[in-house]
């Protein structure tokens, strides 16, 4: 990220949380909001039938979140803290397109980050898809 964007985004008003706290939950409306993880960690969890399950650790420097603020739709996830302390900025649809205004860089690279990010959930689809043809394959049941 930038160095003017990060220097921006630790000026914004943010937020210190603890352990286990929630930035938001899956299945939520969404609320025009992304996080900048200024300091610690956060995790990001999904419902699954046998219990929710971390997908992702994300630490300082990381954005995310910005899923329900591009596309207007329920959370996909949970965010929680899973360090003892974390600080989180915290950024409206407003204040990112005020500073797409003054750094079309910062759009570049959520965008980027989104395109990499959705690439490799892609590859992984791609790889259990081949690892379950190969199973049934085995079994005798394709």
């Amino acid at each position: 990220m930038q160095k003017r964007v990060v220097e921006y985004l630790q000026q914004m008003q943010s937020r210190e949380l603890i352990e286990g706290q929630e930035l938001f939950q899956e299945g939520a409306p969404p609320d025009d909001t992304m996080y900048f993880l200024l300091a610690g960690e956060v995790g990001i969890f999904k419902k699954r039938p046998e219990g929710e399950r971390r997908i992702n650790s994300l630490s300082a420097r990381a954005f995310f979140g910005e899923m329900a603020l591009v596309n207007n739709r329920p959370r996909l996830a949970t965010a929680r803290v899973i360090s003892s302390r974390a600080r989180v900025a915290v950024m409206n649809k407003d204040i990112l397109l005020k500073l797409a205004g003054s750094s079309p860089q910062l759009l570049f690279n959520l965008l980027k980050y989104s395109v990499t990010r959705l690439l490799a959930g892609e590859d992984k689809l791609q790889r259990v898809k081949e690892e379950l043809r190969s199973e049934k394959k085995a079994r005798g049941l394709a």
